[in-house]
C-alpha cells in the first residue's frame, strides 16, 4: 500500500514537472519572438516609436524577419506622412494670415516628396525597390527639410503645432525605416547572394 502511494506521488510530482517544464517553454518561444520586434526596434534612433508603430501591423507581428519590419516601417512612415500632409493641405483652405498659409504650404510640399518614394512601396519590396527607398532616406536624412525653419515666422497657434508634432513623427518614422532597411541589408550580405534575392512566399488574400 505505502509503495503504490509513493508510486502515485512520483508520478504525480513527475506530472507536474512536465507541465511546468511544457509552459516554461511555451512562454519562451513568445519572448523570443516578441524580442526579435524589440532588439530590432532598440537599434533605431526611436526604439519606443517603433515598438508602438510595427506592433499595429500584423505582417511585422506574425513574421518579425528583419525583411517583414523594415517593409512594416516603411508603411507605417508612408501613413504618418500622409496624415501630415492631408493635414497640412486642409488647413492651408482655412487659414487666413500668409504667414500660415507659406509654413504649411512649405512643409507639405516637401512631405509630399518624400511620400513619392514611400507610396508606392506599399506592399510587397523587391531588392530594387528597398534599394531605391534606403538611398532616398540616407539623403534625406543628411538633408533633411525643417518644417520648424520654414514655419519660424508663422505666428505659434494650434495648428502650427500640430503640424510640426504630425511631421516630427513623419520624421522619426523615416528614420526608424532607415535604420531597419539597413539591418535588413547587413543580414543579406552576411547570408549571401542567393539569401538576398530568394523570393518571398505570397501572403494569402
Amino acid at each position: 500500500m505505502e509503495a503504490r502511494s509513493a508510486m502515485s506521488c512520483y508520478c504525480g510530482s513527475l506530472l507536474a514537472v512536465v507541465v511546468v517544464l511544457f509552459l516554461s517553454a511555451s512562454l519562451g518561444t513568445g519572448a523570443g519572438a516578441g524580442a526579435d520586434l524589440k532588439g530590432s526596434c532598440a537599434a533605431t534612433p526611436h526604439p519606443d516609436v517603433c515598438v508602438s508603430a510595427l506592433q499595429k501591423d500584423s505582417d511585422a507581428k506574425a513574421a518579425a524577419s528583419p525583411r517583414d519590419l523594415a517593409e512594416a516601417a516603411i508603411r507605417a512612415a508612408s501613413a504618418a506622412g500622409s496624415a501630415a500632409g492631408d493635414y497640412a493641405r486642409r488647413e492651408m483652405d482655412m487659414v487666413k494670415d500668409n504667414g500660415m498659409w507659406q509654413c504649411l504650404n512649405e512643409c507639405a510640399e516637401d512631405i509630399e516628396e518624400a511620400l513619392s518614394h514611400l507610396d508606392d512601396s506599399d506592399g510587397e519590396i523587391d531588392d530594387g525597390k528597398m534599394k531605391d527607398v534606403k538611398l532616398f532616406l540616407d539623403t534625406a536624412e543628411r538633408n533633411v527639410w525643417n518644417c520648424d525653419q520654414s514655419c519660424r515666422g508663422a505666428a505659434n497657434t494650434p495648428v502650427k503645432t500640430a503640424l510640426l508634432a504630425k511631421n516630427e513623427d513623419f520624421e522619426k518614422l523615416m528614420s526608424i525605416a532607415l535604420a531597419l532597411i539597413k539591418r535588413t541589408a547587413a543580414g543579406d550580405a552576411a547570408q549571401g547572394p542567393a539569401a538576398a534575392s530568394k523570393p518571398k512566399p505570397k501572403t494569402k488574400q
